[in-house]
């Protein structure tokens, strides 16, 4: 765990402003954004059992419900909460009684024992149902209105009034702190980082497998972390009007003088990285892609100095157009210039019931907004565009990547 980073203010006003007493959050995102809790999970296929609650009117003084198999890792980096609540969990034998503190001994030696250690061991609970109760009641929740981010988690708890606490967490989390912004640009100086050396490592007759692949180890060994399928997200092989998601199965040469469309998603420290930009594989082509490179580049500019708090995505998309056109291009009606937040998730905006983004929303101060643009054509006339911008108290506070906005292989 970690000093805290969440944006408690935030949270807090949210909660206020929505009549919510407390919040009960479980989803892995949400329990690390609160207490900076960040270990593998001992499956790591499945959700780590772990939950916070967190009451308006004690927000320094949260709880954290957790499987006692964890204890020595909450005991080895201890944060900011200290209230923490072990439940008896798959490890220890079914055969034998509950040993108590012995129990607790097993994971956590009486020589690394926390200051909080024996508030832990006296509330240890046989399941977690019961150490939810337990927390409830001693924060004085008992019929007051729990927001609560997983139902299934929501259906073990009595005499509470439950609401959705899913879109909550994800409006608190849509405004970043000092803290979250470094996590952010050390993710996202990852990604960058990844699409240069693999760039680098072409050579005439490599594949995009193989691209793919030496992005991968160039993440890996910068210490992200690249999800099942893998980082690339668009399909950059078929030629077409609009971009189409990649499938495992892509795989062609990379041609001089192609325009791929690096897209690429993973984690550092659990922010997302997301984006890139057009590389002109062996630059052949690059003079003659100037003219739309600059459009792009120039649009993208002009989208984010109109960034200021207030601003609608409806505006934005306009004024990148307007650029295209400015430019006398003739496809900036079929241009697609799209927005979302950035964070804990690729997207860490409120949704609505049915899980779409929250429409023509506006941008916020505190907001990291990914902006995407592509202006169509085949795999030799295509570009495409993505940066990632910190919005301030009056509009934009600089791009998270660092670099300029001309694609790779295009000089100057």
């Amino acid at each position: 765990m970690t000093e805290r980073f969440c944006n408690l203010d935030r949270l807090l006003h949210l909660m206020d402003r929505r009549g919510v007493d407390a919040v009960l959050a479980a989803a892995p995102n949400n329990v690390y954004w609160l207490s900076g809790f960040n270990l593998p999970a001992h499956k790591s296929d499945e959700p780590r059992p772990v939950a916070v609650l967190l009451a308006r009117e004690m927000p320094d003084d949260p709880v954290m419900v957790l499987p006692d198999f964890y204890m020595g890792a909450a005991a080895a980096h201890s944060g900011w909460i200290e209230d923490i609540r072990p439940f008896r969990a798959i490890l220890l034998p079914f055969d034998q009684p509950s040993r108590g503190m012995a129990d607790l001994d097993r994971f956590v030696a009486p020589n690394a024992r926390p200051r909080w250690f024996p508030g832990a061991a006296v509330r240890y609970a046989p399941d977690m149902a019961a150490a939810l109760e337990s927390a409830v009641a001693d924060c004085c929740l008992g019929g007051k209105r729990i927001a609560v981010d997983e139902p299934r988690l929501a259906a073990r708890l009595a005499n509470v009034d439950i609401v959705d606490g899913y879109g909550l967490l994800m409006s608190a989390r849509s405004i970043k702190t000092p803290a979250e912004v470094d996590l952010m640009r050390a993710a996202t100086a990852v990604n960058r980082a990844a699409i240069e050396e693999s760039i680098g490592a072409w050579t005439p007759g490599m594949t995009w497998r193989d691209l793919t692949a030496a992005y991968h180890a160039a993440a890996l060994v910068r210490g992200g972390f690249v999800h099942d399928p893998g980082a690339m997200v668009l399909a950059n092989g078929s030629d077409g009007a609009v971009p189409t998601i990649a499938s495992e199965a892509d795989d062609y040469e990379l041609e001089p003088g192609m325009r791929i469309m690096f897209d690429c998603h993973g984690t550092k420290d659990r922010y997302c990285w997301d984006g890139g930009k057009t590389w002109i594989v062996g630059s052949e082509g690059a003079d003659a892609a100037r003219p739309l490179a600059q459009a792009t580049a120039d649009a993208m500019a002009e989208i984010e100095a109109l960034m200021v708090p207030g601003a609608r995505i409806s505006a934005l998309q306009a004024a990148g157009r307007a650029i295209y056109r400015k430019h006398g291009l003739s496809l900036a009606d079929d241009a697609l210039i799209f927005f979302h937040g950035l964070g804990l998730s690729h997207l860490d905006q409120e949704v609505d019931a049915e899980g779409a983004v929250t429409g023509d929303f506006a941008v916020e101060a505190g907001m990291a907004i990914a902006t995407h643009i592509y202006y169509p054509g085949d795999r030799r006339e295509r570009m495409w565009l993505e940066d990632i911008a910190l919005i301030g108290d009056s509009g934009p506070a600089g791009s998270i990547f660092g670099w300029d906005f001309l694609p790779h292989g295009l000089d100057g």
